[in-house]
């Protein structure tokens, strides 16, 4: 007699002999399930996908006028399932300056992922913004805080349409803080864009939606954190709101379920973890480069089974990791469980 396993008989429980559907009375709903249960249809996801990658794109304010940037974008696309590829972040001062012609050109070579459906978040700089002159990378005439919130130009070429796992933002309309949700590896996993040196009200609306999402992973992306030397940044640019270490304080170390950092803005590559409030460690990145020759591109490998991160900073267009020091692999990772 041939054997039938359990998922295959809860399998014929839902179907008719030609095919079709059946209903299952409330009774006997428990059966079927704890049957698919058993048979492994409703279990974590396969092997395979306890293991995935994000890309994190440092500061790209020098490829504003060549194919860097849509060539490092390509190279994503086409090494996406190699990599298992769940996300492109970037850090900040996609423009050098607050000129037309550079968001046009950005936004062209940011089709590659349009075309693609590979989702995209970004932390906005001070580069994307009014603060920086049209004409170079000094201040712009007037209030230069003032200027730092005017964002007209990067919603513009950037507007909220675009980023197809976005889930909610602070500011109707705007991307300049916004959050991102998926699965991977199992697990469900949160972004959070905060704009630079962030105002009082942004920070107390991302301290919302971590608390609103306890079973995720949170990841914050932000243009400041870390400085050359891995120490979080004590001040506000000048012309900020609040300080990277007050951000910190308030909406990052009170959190059991904040796991990763990432920021650019300053120094080339650094890491630091600090134990939370609750005992969690927060993961902290730094990757900014302002390279002018190469497309420098940190790849995160996790791996949710065994508790690892493994990274490094990949350049495509000479086909080499950096041999700085940004690679590490993590291990004994406490992820947040669904």
């Amino acid at each position: 007699m041939k054997k039938i396993t359990h998922g295959q008989a809860a399998m014929a429980a839902l179907s008719k002999p030609n095919g079709e559907c059946v209903s299952i009375g409330r009774p006997h709903l428990h059966l079927v399930l704890a049957a698919l249960l058993f048979s492994g249809l409703l279990a974590r996801p396969a092997r395979g996908e306890d293991k995935f990658t994000l890309a994190i794109i440092p500061d790209a304010q020098m490829e504003t006028s060549d194919t860097r940037f849509r060539d490092r974008l390509q190279w994503l696309v086409d090494n996406r399932a190699a990599l298992n590829l769940k996300m492109v972040l970037q850090c900040g001062d996609l423009m050098n300056f607050n000129d037309a012609t550079q968001y046009a050109h950005q936004s062209q070579g940011l089709e590659v992922l349009d075309n693609a459906h590979l989702p995209f978040a970004a932390a906005i700089g001070n580069h994307d913004t009014a603060a920086v002159r049209v004409d170079g990378g000094s201040a712009a005439p007037g209030n230069v805080n003032a200027n730092l919130r005017n964002t007209t130009k990067y919603n513009t070429y950037f507007p909220t349409n675009r980023f197809v796992l976005l889930a909610g933002t602070f500011e109707t309309g705007k991307i300049d803080n916004a959050y991102h949700t998926f699965t991977a590896g199992g697990l469900n996993w949160l972004v959070i864009n905060l704009e630079l040196w962030a105002r009082t009200p942004a920070v107390d609306w991302a301290r919302t939606v971590v608390t609103n999402h306890p079973n995720h992973n949170i990841i914050f992306l932000t243009h400041a954190h870390l400085n050359g030397d891995s120490t979080i940044q004590q001040n506000k640019g000048g012309y900020g709101d609040n300080s990277p270490q007050y951000i910190f304080d308030q909406v990052m170390n009170p959190y059991t379920n904040v796991r990763l950092v990432f920021s650019g803005h300053v120094g080339s590559h650094g890491y630091r973890t600090d134990v939370g409030a609750k005992g969690n460690t927060i993961y902290q990145f730094l990757q900014c480069y302002h390279d002018k020759t190469t497309n420098p591109t940190r790849l995160l490998e996790i791996d949710t089974k065994k508790g690892t991160m493994t990274t490094r900073v990949y350049c495509p267009s000479i086909n080499q990791d950096k041999q700085d020091g940004s690679s590490r692999t993590i291990e004994g990772v406490q992820w947040v469980q669904p």
